[in-house]
């Protein structure tokens, strides 16, 4: 395969997202279509790069201003790289906003909508996931949401990776904004507006009142409160 021929569905109407390197190049709110099992290409195709899963080495730690545990990465990592997936159990939004009023209770969640085009699904990471499941907020993130579409491409149901915003230094920690907009672009990317955390709060368009989250990232562009 090779990008100008755009060997995979939807590569040759959406704009091909990577370089030779495997860096994303299109912007945050834009789809990224990568090459699947349809496809002729091996294994090494540069449209192949959120399914080889994580490349850096990583590791949980636990943080000493109240924030819970963290991640860092013990790996220089390059700006538009890909980091990691947030993974984790494909629930209804009414299981969703369920199990969310339990969350709520215990302080935590784990919660993301698929909200791309229609809020029908969540990922709920609270008892299936991998290391996204420790990635802590900040206001200030060195980690960007992408929607991503491999073997299946049902727009309701993206996989949700994670990419570098900037260069990582080696034992920084890993964030990223879980109260994400992404501004407008282009016709295509109004569609994505993703929401991590208290599924039917205010961003999920409850009516019911819930309590403010105070945000603890230290950024200087703190907005106070996660929610």
């Amino acid at each position: 395969a090779t990008l100008a021929g755009g060997c995979c569905p939807g590569a040759s109407h959406n704009r091909f997202a990577y370089n030779e390197a495997g860096q994303v190049r299109i912007r945050a709110g834009l789809p990224i279509y990568e090459c699947n099992s349809r496809c002729r290409c091996g294994a090494e195709c540069p449209n192949r790069v959120v399914q080889r899963g994580i490349r850096y080495d990583l590791c949980i730690f636990r943080t000493g201003d109240g924030r819970g545990w963290g991640v860092r990465t013990l790996q220089r990592i390059r700006k538009n790289s890909f980091v990691m997936e947030y993974v984790g159990e494909i629930i209804t939004s009414e299981e969703a906003e369920r199990r969310g009023q339990v969350y709520d209770r215990q302080g935590a969640t784990y919660l993301f909508d698929l909200d791309y085009v229609e809020d029908v699904y969540t990922v709920d990471a609270a008892h299936y996931g991998n290391i996204s499941h420790f990635v802590n907020h900040s206001c200030d993130p060195n980690l960007q949401v992408y929607n991503v579409f491999i073997e299946n491409l049902d727009q309701r149901l993206p996989r949700i990776a994670l990419f570098a915003t900037r260069p990582i230094r080696a034992g920084e920690e890993l964030t990223f904004d879980y109260n994400m907009h992404v501004d407008p672009v282009d016709a295509e990317s109004t569609r994505m507006d993703s929401n991590f955390g208290l599924v039917g709060g205010s961003l999920g368009g409850s009516p019911r009142a819930r309590g403010r989250i105070e945000c603890k990232c230290g950024a200087a562009s703190c907005r106070k409160f996660l929610f």
